[in-house]
């Protein structure tokens, strides 16, 4: 499968932010909570059968034959934004759905969403390769979502809700029971690893905000990481608070 190089640059961040940024994270360790979406929760300590989601055809037979799962690019949106004409000139295919930010690496990944099994195909940052987790940051179109089992309205068409393997990347839809949203004991079918109810989970949202300025969406990433610094460091001073000197 081809990947997507990301449609921003760099140098859109200015020198000074992206240094104070990584000063604070690299300085500190450990990382925030993941951000919940609200869903009523019941847990489970029962064990389940392993479900295996592979296909006869294989993984990448799902994937040649996917088919885009969003709508088209209605012409209002192209004309909400700033520079209509400029943005005009973008197609769906080249921008996707949505991006999300390695927390390694910080790289911009494209995120385009399928029906189908596999909604998201491979999640591997482009260029560390590493999968994406609760600690990386997406536009609307992913929010994390709490572990244990999630109660959720049934859709009509395909469930928009997801997990992803922690060992290959491969995302794989949540299956439903009722209006249980069931992610334990799925065999990955990219590798093989079992869940255990361990995998990232995401909510599927809305692509609109970010089909109508990708680059806002963009800016919003990054806010969120600066936010993200920021609390870590409030932690880090809260926690080792103790340790500092006493003023004379």
């Amino acid at each position: 499968m081809k990947r997507q190089g990301s449609i921003f640059r760099s140098n859109r961040i200015s020198v000074a932010f992206t240094s104070k940024l990584t000063s604070v994270i690299e300085k500190v360790e450990g990382r925030k909570p993941s951000a919940s979406t609200p869903h009523l929760l019941a847990t489970t300590s029962e064990p389940r059968p392993s479900k295996d989601s592979s296909r006869s055809g294989g993984v990448q037979d799902d994937f040649d034959s996917a088919i885009p799962a969003e709508a088209p690019t209605e012409q209002y949106l192209i004309l909400e934004n700033k520079y209509p004409a400029i943005r005009a000139l973008r197609t769906d295919a080249e921008i996707g759905d949505g991006i999300w930010r390695c927390c390694h690496c910080r790289h911009e990944n494209i995120l385009t969403h399928y029906k189908g099994a596999f909604p998201f195909k491979y999640l591997r940052c482009n260029r560390c390769d590493r999968t994406m987790c609760s600690d990386c940051h997406s536009s609307e179109i992913l929010s994390s979502l709490p572990y244990g089992m999630v109660q959720a309205p049934r859709p009509i068409g395909d469930v928009r809700y997801m997990h992803v393997c922690t060992t290959c990347g491969l995302s794989h839809r949540a299956e439903m029971e009722g209006t249980t949203l069931d992610f334990y004991g799925i065999t990955c079918a990219g590798c093989g690893t079992t869940s255990y109810g361990d995998w990232p989970r995401y909510h599927i949202g809305n692509n609109e905000p970010y089909r109508r300025d990708p680059n806002a969406s963009f800016a919003k990433l990054i806010d969120a990481r600066a936010d993200d610094a920021a609390r870590v460091a409030f932690h880090w001073v809260i926690t080792n608070d103790d340790t500092r000197p006493l003023s004379g």
